[in-house]
């Protein structure tokens, strides 16, 4: 009998951690699998991602002007109580665009490096080069953190002695660790979500005068089947990076920055 009643107390004790341990997870906001381990569906690995990516096939036809009709449209869409006026000024001209029609491959990401060495002046030496701390020549402009981390690993190969790759995780790296980083690091290619971007130009950290073009991951469509055009939370900040003063005079000018849309 009193094993009996020890037993009991035992499975009622551990009954009871259980169950502040699942209240925890949810006060938490974690999220509760019931199922068991083995039975659990593993996270992907970049491979897996990469292997079942979606892409918008159409953004490898769109000329310049097919794709500054594009960005308009979703302007619309996502500033619907703007005046025409206010619209007008959030528009981009089609002389932003650089024209990539004629890459014969899938805007799939392991084919970006080709894409960058396609429509960069001096192919890999030059996107492998950097002449100062803070000025990247090229930005990659992602919807997320994963999707920033898997770009980072495809296009390191123009990691070199006096140039990174540098990925710019909002998420999970704090402001000013990616500013020291930047301030410090002769970074070639800066790739991260757009408002992290434009608050490391805010920051000094990021200069413009040294952007040559800004490759918008526009293809790519998340888990839920969405661009980066079809999410406002970042479409809006990547339509403010594009028009930043700084960025949006050098359109077509002489010392220009190419919009390149992958």
């Amino acid at each position: 009998m009193e094993q009996n009643k020890k037993s009991q107390q035992q499975k009622h004790g551990t009954k009871r951690k259980l169950e502040n341990k699942l209240e925890n997870k949810l006060e938490n906001g974690a999220e509760v699998n019931s199922e068991p381990p083995s039975k659990r569906t593993a996270a992907p690995t970049a491979a897996a991602r990469h292997e079942h990516t979606e892409v918008d096939e159409t953004i490898a036809m769109m000329d310049p002007a097919l794709l500054a009709d594009h960005f308009a449209k979703y302007v619309r869409k996502s500033y619907p109580d703007s005046s025409s006026i206010e619209l007008e000024d959030q528009f981009l001209p089609s002389k932003a665009f650089l024209n990539t029609t004629d890459f014969d491959k899938p805007h799939a990401a392991a084919n970006l490096p080709q894409f960058l060495e396609r429509f960069s002046d001096g192919g890999k030496a030059r996107l492998s080069s950097c002449d100062d701390t803070a000025s990247p020549h090229t930005l990659v402009v992602t919807s997320s953190g994963i999707r920033t981390a898997d770009l980072t690993r495809d296009l390191r190969i123009f990691n070199s002695e006096n140039s990174k790759v540098a990925k710019l995780i909002a998420k999970h790296m704090k402001l000013k660790d990616n500013v020291e980083y930047m301030q410090k690091t002769k970074v070639g290619i800066a790739i991260g979500t757009p408002a992290r971007l434009k608050d490391l130009i805010n920051a000094d950290a990021l200069k413009p005068k040294g952007i040559r073009r800004i490759v918008v991951d526009g293809s790519y469509r998340d888990q839920k089947k969405r661009t980066i055009f079809e999410m406002d939370e970042l479409f809006r900040p990547l339509m403010a990076l594009l028009n930043m003063d700084e960025i949006r005079q050098r359109y077509g000018s002489e010392n220009k920055i190419d919009i390149l849309v992958f």
